[in-house]
């Protein structure tokens, strides 16, 4: 286990804090109980606050936490690889994953950023995922992104971008190697061709999380692909998150 550093934890936790903005938004909850996306207007499909208050991730704290967790796992288990979320939005889980990076004194292992910047595409395959139905397609330019990273004084050549629809920009990324993936992908289509790019590249002893387990077509893309290449390793969840060890 890695040892106790009060310093290196209040620098992750305002971290967590910042990402989530609940700096500013957070009132009167703790930040167990705060809950970004109370500022979005579901059947509107819009923000209620103004654009440079919106956080830029929609992840509870208990989720940012499974994150470090599975981070630290891997590490001190020493599975080799790089770190890849697909599906990043505005980038917070990225800042997160390469805070860590320097809070645990980890030189040797990069952050991949794999997204269209063009918001979450429409399924050319699944049927029915309630997921085409949405108006808001959750735009965030690569642009954006960048500066958001920059901000926090964390954009430099171990943060890598993959740019472009997954199952064209994927491919790209075959000859790495990664010791923890996450798939913040949303649809079923875009969930399935994470899967089908990535998994492979998956370190045994790797972790897995999939953030959108409460939508139907991204648990069935989870469900249809562990069935179909016979993956039985247990499958947990938690705060509405999937995961599993390879």
């Amino acid at each position: 286990m890695a040892a106790p550093d009060p310093n290196r934890d209040a620098y992750i936790d305002l971290i967590k804090r910042t990402i989530t903005n609940y700096t500013y938004l957070g009132g009167d909850y703790s930040p167990e109980s705060f809950r970004s996306v109370t500022h979005y207007d579901v059947p509107n499909a819009q923000w209620k606050i103004e654009p440079l208050a919106r956080p830029a991730t929609l992840l509870t704290k208990n989720q940012l936490d499974l994150i470090e967790q599975c981070f630290i796992s891997v590490q001190e288990r020493g599975v080799p690889g790089d770190f890849i979320e697909a599906g990043i939005w505005r980038g917070g889980v990225i800042i997160l994953l390469r805070a860590l990076l320097d809070a645990y004194g980890i030189p040797d292992r990069k952050v991949f950023a794999a997204d269209s910047f063009e918001g979450i595409p429409k399924n050319a395959r699944a049927v029915g995922d309630p997921v085409d139905q949405w108006r808001d397609r959750w735009i965030a330019s690569l642009e954006d992104v960048q500066l958001n990273i920059k901000r926090f004084g964390l954009l430099d050549d171990r943060v890598k971008f993959v740019p472009g629809f997954f199952a064209d920009s994927l491919k790209s990324l075959a000859n790495e190697k990664f010791a923890l993936m996450r798939l913040d992908s949303d649809s079923y289509d875009s969930v399935e061709e994470s899967l089908v790019y990535l998994y492979p590249l998956l370190s045994t002893g790797g972790i897995v999380i999939i953030d959108d387990w409460h939508l139907v077509g991204c648990k069935q893309a989870v469900l249809n692909y562990r069935a179909r290449h016979g993956v039985t390793a247990e499958l947990k969840t938690f705060d509405g998150n999937a995961y599993w060890v390879k």
